[in-house]
């Protein structure tokens, strides 16, 4: 654990430093090691690179989505603006998956490691999950002429990327049973456990099938054979590094620390676990300040009046590793995997062993069987999902949760608009007013799985 602390210790630099200079690691006295001078400056390099991914991760872009699939709301400032869906090209960004510690230093990384076939499936994995949160948020995305040196990427088509990645998934898992000692400490998830990073290769496929498979329904099945394989325990869970030296701390404290009580528990998921006698409420939420010891959460837009309840422990804690991917994750893409493609018997067994690994009694009655199953497999996964980008992508393919939109309108956003640093730049991207509304892989979903309306389609 010494090692592996002296090596995060480069998330400080990478978090802040790196945004604004590409080269931060490398210069004479950094990357110069008479030994071996090419894996100390990939280290460096790596250890950067996961250290402003677990922020382009698990920071804003989350709980923007959290807010969308209202498991929390905005109650204050441009958040409270967010919660009713006012946003423009200048809001979110996605300058950190490219430059300054992005893709552009993990190719770099690559480049280094070559014969070292552990570290460059590790690398691999990575870049899948990095490209895939691209293509998730904004669909067609700079890829194959990105990170190279090209000032003007054009953009890939989203679901040619999606293809790519599962190659790429492959090509890694098949490096990782290859020869080589890996980054060892400097690997922040799992400290160079090439078995877990297999399984978490594994798990990344069938998420990746789970976006694709609203418009190629074969890959329901593909989703479920890449399960087998995944995340096997909750020991194996992807999560991000932090602990309470400043610079490593959990994002989401960071942002209780820095903006106060812009947002707060949703109401929605807060009546649903409390409906269920979750009992992970209170490892979720802890009540606000005036709520008297009780769970209240909050409607859209809704100002805080000091009973709104924020993160519990451990979530809200300093140095809570926020989890990415997941056992449970896997476990839930198993059965609605299995429901999908017509082996219900086994989706509820799954369900029935899912409820009882949380803690939770059986599946209800009422939810054993045809449409109730389905609905209660998504129910589980949304609660499952909470800060995670995945419970909005799971909502666009299935329209669960149903929630109304909270504008009034009949429309939650299914993709976020280009950046304008990058539309000022690059002439392949096109003006707002030119860009699509949805994804190439989110058709509109017309109905939730108990086939009621789906409010927030449009």
């Amino acid at each position: 654990m010494i090692r592996r602390a002296k090596w995060a210790l480069g998330i400080v630099a990478s978090a802040g430093i790196l945004a604004g200079c590409n080269d931060y690691f490398s210069g004479p006295g950094i990357d110069t090691n008479p030994n071996t001078p090419s894996s100390a400056q990939a280290d460096q390099l790596f250890v950067g690179f996961q250290g402003l991914n677990f922020y382009n991760i698990t920071g804003d872009n989350a709980r923007l989505i959290s807010l969308f699939t209202q498991q929390f709301a905005g109650t204050g400032r441009q958040w409270s603006g967010y919660d009713h869906y006012e946003l423009t090209e200048n809001d979110f960004s996605w300058d950190g998956f490219y430059t300054g510690g992005g893709l552009v230093d993990l190719y770099k990384v690559q480049d280094l490691v070559q014969a070292d076939k552990v570290y460059l499936g590790i690398t691999q994995v990575w870049e899948a999950m990095t490209v895939a949160m691209l293509a998730d948020l904004w669909g067609d995305v700079p890829y194959t002429d990105a990170g190279r040196g090209n000032l003007q990427p054009k953009l890939d088509d989203q679901l040619a990327i999606y293809a790519k990645l599962q190659t790429l998934l492959t090509n890694a898992v098949t490096n990782l049973n290859g020869a080589g000692v890996g980054p060892g400490p400097a690997d922040l998830v799992y400290d160079g456990d090439k078995v877990k990073w297999i399984q978490a290769a594994h798990t990344l496929k069938a998420r990746l099938y789970m976006h694709t498979a609203e418009v190629a329904s074969g890959d329901y099945a593909k989703a479920l054979q890449e399960t087998a394989s995944g995340i096997a325990d909750n020991d194996a869970d992807f999560t991000s590094y932090q602990s309470s030296n400043i610079g490593e701390i959990n994002h989401w404290y960071q942002f209780r620390i820095q903006r106060g009580t812009d947002m707060g528990a949703g109401e929605y998921l807060v009546e649903l676990m409390k409906s269920r006698n979750d009992p992970r409420l209170l490892e979720y939420f802890s009540p606000g300040a005036s709520a008297g010891g009780q769970i209240f959460g909050s409607k859209p837009n809704a100002e805080d009046n000091g009973k709104i309840a924020w993160l519990g422990d451990p979530r809200g804690n300093p140095d809570f590793r926020q989890p990415i991917m997941t056992y449970d994750e896997n476990v839930l893409i198993r059965a609605e995997a299995q429901y999908k493609t017509g082996a219900t018997t086994a989706a509820l067994a799954t369900l029935r062993e899912y409820r009882t690994h949380i803690g939770m009694d059986d599946v209800p009655a009422e939810s054993q069987s045809g449409p109730g199953l389905y609905n209660q497999i998504m129910e589980e996964k949304y609660i499952a999902m909470f800060q995670n980008v995945e419970a909005w992508n799971d909502w666009k393919r299935t329209c669960y949760p149903n929630v109304t939109p909270a504008d009034g309108s009949n429309y939650i956003p299914a993709r976020i608009l280009y950046p304008s640093s990058e539309r000022n730049t690059n002439t392949h991207i096109p003006s707002p007013s030119a860009q699509l509304k949805r994804n190439k892989n989110d058709p509109k979903t017309p109905s939730d799985p108990m086939g009621n309306v789906c409010k927030g389609s449009g």
